[in-house]
């Protein structure tokens, strides 16, 4: 591993001390100073980052590389490569692989798939009840003594509130986070779209805002009664950010993540039937997507993920109510958070935190920050034109609306644990 001297870059690292322009310094992977002398570097490697912004590497809370059981669609390697491009070092791996990963040993699987590829760092979610059935705990104390850094149940519903409350109060005694997705089933309905105006312009089935903010009220309270540590995923409407306001302001914590599609799309933007805006939660009416942006600047959402999610060419040709949701994201997380500082959105300071130090702290992980000792996670980009051409898309799944968009902001390299994981030629 070759030592490293960052000249001159202009550091943006909202969850640490020194900001401004200076020069790093890495030996063994780690940052050993900022602006301190050279001897101890042996030989090193000099990048020249006049011009250029230094951030924290990224941290992603949810990712779907599909390995193992869904290579057909992506591998870690392929989806590694992706991320790394967009200044991504840390994903949360999701657990709804083939097979579900709720034992110990799909924990190790996955880890020594990343070991071995040594792009991005992998932070493994594992299941919360067995097979994501959501009737029967899993074994949360061993899978977090394997690695498991949270529990959750990814889009399958829990049902039964007591199987909740107790899967709650059990995190709740051993310390486990439990990361959890919103959403009442039934409300659902197996829709496909925001209930609304444009479902019954299309004749799509919808999914209320409703379905959401219920299972957002239950998940607070029961936190509430347990005291378990919550984190709510990929919020959507304005009644699950009031909800999670109100907590806040009676004290419970619980923290809100949004994923950064939620943040450029209303359910007007659904054109075509095009498969490609087929996510869920849906993207939903014009104000909730203000309340979102507006959320995301008074912090009762501290983070944004990019939710990947790689298909095939065939999950999105069918009808639009059958097509696979989700979007191919990874790639362009940097560049869309530095598209809304470029919007006056929010500034940069704000953008960057979102994407790295804010992810940590919900973690609880020593990452998303530039400071002396920490590990040499860092992302070095540039102010630069370019346009999202689908024929130079890293990520084996090309499910992605954002194709054809202009960006000013491109990644020029990223650094993983002191090695150079990717460059911009």
């Amino acid at each position: 591993m070759s030592d490293l001297i960052i000249k001159s870059g202009n550091l943006v690292n909202p969850g640490g001390e020194i900001s401004g322009v200076h020069d790093i310094y890495v030996k063994d992977g780690k940052i050993i100073g900022i602006d301190e002398d050279t001897t101890k570097l042996n030989s090193p490697t000099i990048i020249d980052a006049e011009d250029r912004i230094v951030c924290p590497g990224l941290v992603d809370l949810s990712v779907r590389f599909r390995e193992p059981g869904l290579e057909k669609e992506a591998t870690i390697h392929s989806e590694s490569i992706a991320a790394v491009s967009s200044g991504v070092t840390t994903v949360c791996y999701m657990p709804d692989t083939q097979p579900i990963i709720d034992t110990p040993a799909q924990i190790k699987l996955v880890e020594d798939i990343f070991k071995g590829i040594n792009l991005c760092k992998v932070k493994v979610l594992a299941s919360l009840t067995k097979n994501l059935d959501g009737n029967r705990l899993s074994s949360m104390m061993e899978l977090k003594q394997a690695g498991a850094i949270a529990l959750t149940n990814c889009f399958n519903p829990i049902k039964d509130s007591l199987v909740l409350r107790r899967a709650m109060e059990y995190a709740s005694g051993h310390e486990i986070t439990i990361f959890y997705q919103p959403q009442n089933d039934c409300l659902a309905n197996d829709g496909c779209v925001h209930e609304g105006k444009i479902s019954n312009k299309l004749g799509l089935p919808g999914i209320p805002s409703a379905a959401e903010s219920v299972a957002v009220a239950e998940a607070i309270l029961l936190s509430k009664l347990t005291g378990v540590k919550l984190h709510l995923c990929r919020i959507s409407c304005q009644e699950s950010i009031m909800l999670i306001k109100n907590a806040h302001s009676a004290g419970i914590k619980v923290t809100a993540d949004v994923a950064i599609h939620q943040l450029f799309f209303d359910e007007n933007s659904i054109n075509n039937f095009n498969g490609d805006f087929h996510v869920i939660p849906p993207f939903r009416a014009n104000e909730d997507l203000i309340s979102i942006q507006d959320a995301m600047l008074n912090d009762t959402i501290i983070a944004v993920c990019s939710d990947h999610q790689p298909h095939n060419e065939d999950a999105k040709q069918a009808p639009f109510s059958n097509t696979q949701h989700g979007i191919a994201s990874i790639e362009i997380l940097l560049p869309l958070m530095m598209d809304l500082v470029d919007s006056n959105i929010m500034d940069i300071n704000m953008a960057i935190s979102k994407v790295t130090s804010s992810p940590a702290s919900i973690l609880g992980i020593d990452a998303g920050v530039i400071r002396k000792g920490s590990s040499a996670d860092l992302c070095i980009m540039k102010k630069e034109d370019w346009v999202f051409d689908q024929t130079k898309i890293l990520s084996s799944g090309k499910n992605n609306p954002f194709i054809g968009k202009k960006f000013s902001t491109r990644v020029d390299k990223t650094i993983c644990s002191g090695k150079i994981v990717y460059e911009n030629k």
